[in-house]
Order: C-alpha cells, then structure tokens, then sequence
C-alpha cells in the first residue's frame, strides 16, 4: 500500500511539473526554440564560403543538444525549486508523510525525461538534411553518452547549488540564464567554435567554464574525433589545428575526468550548504532523543510570520495543540472576593 501511495504521488508531481512547464513561454522558448531555431539557420543557411570563417561547425546538432540539456538541466530545476519555494509548495509537502526522496526523485525524473525529449526532437529534425544523415554516421556513441549523462549531471548539481545558497529567486535565475547563454555563444553554437576557438584568449578563459570539458566531449565524439580531441576540418597552422579542443592530444577520458571532478566539487558544496541550512540553530536541541523527527517542523514553526501562517502549518503538519484558557480578571476578582466573605 505504502509503495503503491508513493508512485500515485509520483506520478502527480510529474503531473504538476508537465502543467507548469507547458504553460510557461518561456520555457518553451529558450529549452527548445531558440535552440532549435539557432541550429537549423547553421545546418539550413551556412555559407559555403570556407575562407570567410562562418561556416558552421559539423557538430552543431551535439552544441545544441548539450546547450538545451544546460538549460532545460539548470534553468529550468531552478525555476521548479524556486516558484515551489514562493508558493511554500515544498516547504508543506516537507510536513506530510510524503518522502523527500519521493519529492526531489520527481523534480530530477522530470528533468531528464525532458532533457530526452528534446534530444529526440532535435536529431529528428537535423536528420531532415542530407548533410547532418552523412555526420551521423561517423558519432563515437559511447563517449558522446558519457559527455551527454555528465553534462546533465553536472547542471543538475549545479543547479541544486545555486538553489540552496541564493535565497532571492532573481539571484539564481539569473546565474543560470549566464551559465546558458555563456556556453551557448562561446562553446560551438551561437557562434561556431571554429571562429571562436581561434581567439586564444576566450579559448584559455573558457578553461575556467565548467561546461566547457562536457561540450566539447559531446562535440569530438559527434565528428569521430574523442581519440585524441583534435578538431576536424581546419588549417593545422591555426590555433585550433596546433592545440585541438585544447586536452594535449589526450583522449576522451581527460574531459570526462575533469567533468567529474567539477561534479564532485558542486555535490560538496550542495551537501555543505544544505547541511549548515538544515543544522544552522538546532545545535541546542541535539541532546534530545528523537529531534531528527521533529526538527523540520521546529525550524518551519520558527519561520512563520503571522498567526494565519502558523494555523495552516498545524492544519498541514497534523499537530496537535491546546488552546490556554486563563481566567478573566473580573472572575479572578469576585472569586478573590467571595474567599474573603467566608474567612
């Protein structure tokens, strides 16, 4: 029954997620439109003309599948946490017998299941041209998964982050709106790597760029090159020619170790933050046993405002409490009396 009642929940969450992401524009606009759009004016329009240094890179389809899984992974996990947050959503789900596990399993279920749609939909329309049917077949599959997992990954515990440090919902929106449009124009989408890449500067600045090393994993094993990260099609005099996607002629596996160690870093902030959120003053009430079970509604109980707020908190929670019914002064006065008239 237990299992049961959790999947119906389950399912419900994913219910209210798909309603809020469908009715949002602009959800729809920056996951999956601008996107799109972006990739098929490169694989539609791109001028012929070498020379001119605006030809679109062959692995555009795996730029705009990792830029989308960063928006849809990142912007998209904070925006949920956030209007959750205002509507006080999570905060009186946290006070029902409903697991958190439940809860936050839903929030990231959801994520991914969108994240793979709009995958599907992009390859589908990228196959409608001759060009991208010939690209597909030279994909190295298992690294472009590995870079494709990793980068969801890695917005995902970056997007957890940026939720538990910053309280003002604008603060994390807008970081995460920089974390997509950065990637997006500097890492092979907006503006093509091969332009891109030949400026050594932005090059070396992008190493600082957490993204960078899944982007760029995805793109090399889209073009058949995540043996030794070299990139295709391009004057070996140049700066690209001489250094590649930048790894020293490594293999795939230095992106994607140091794409885990960038996820490692964000999963041990998280779990810092939310521990000193979670502890911050409750130290006092350690020595009791039990207090694990009711802390959460100690720490909710502290922060309502007003008498409204803490009557819907006891109505939610199930507590249990009793009015104190003091004596009036008038009655306290006659009994006072009536005492004296005896004696």
């Amino acid at each position: 029954m237990k299992s049961n009642n959790s999947f119906r929940i389950f399912v419900r969450l994913l219910k209210a997620q798909t309603f809020n992401y469908i009715t949002d524009p602009i959800n729809i606009i920056l996951g999956f439109v601008l996107t799109t759009v972006t990739m098929l004016c490169w694989v539609a329009f791109k001028p012929h003309n070498v020379e001119s240094g605006l030809l679109a890179d062959s692995f555009v389809l795996a730029s705009a599948i990792g830029i989308s899984s960063i928006r849809n992974s990142q912007y998209n996990l904070n925006l949920t946490l956030a209007n959750w947050r205002e509507t006080r959503f999570v905060r009186n789900l946290l006070t029902t017998p409903i697991s958190k596990k439940t809860l936050y399993t839903s929030i990231l279920c959801f994520n991914w299941i969108v994240n793979i749609i709009v995958t599907i939909l992009l390859i589908s329309l990228a196959m409608l041209f001759n060009s991208q049917r010939q690209v597909i077949t030279n994909v190295e599959w298992v690294p472009f998964f590995i870079g494709f997992i990793l980068n969801i990954l890695l917005s995902n515990v970056i997007a957890l982050f940026l939720s538990t440090t910053f309280k003002n919902k604008e603060y994390v929106l807008i970081i995460s709106l920089c974390s997509y449009f950065g990637p997006m124009y500097l890492l092979g989408l907006g503006i093509p790597w091969n332009v891109v890449g030949q400026i050594p500067s932005i090059n070396i600045l992008t190493y600082f760029a957490p993204h960078r090393y899944t982007i760029h994993l995805m793109q090399a094993a889209w073009v058949g090159s995540a043996s030794n990260m070299a990139f295709p099609g391009v004057d070996s005099n140049t700066w690209l020619g001489i250094h590649g996607f930048g790894y020293g002629g490594m293999g795939w596996w230095l992106p994607a170790l140091i794409s885990l160690l960038w996820i490692l870093v964000f999963i041990s902030l998280f779990y810092l933050r939310l521990k000193n959120n979670y502890q911050f003053g409750t130290r006092k009430y350690s020595k009791y046993k039990g207090v694990k079970k009711h802390i959460n509604n100690i720490e909710l109980i502290k922060k309502t405002n007003s008498i409204d707020e803490l009557k819907e908190l006891i109505s939610i929670a199930g507590l249990e409490y009793k009015k104190v019914k003091t004596k009036s002064p008038q009655k306290v006065k006659l009994n006072s009396n009536k005492k004296r008239g005896k004696d």
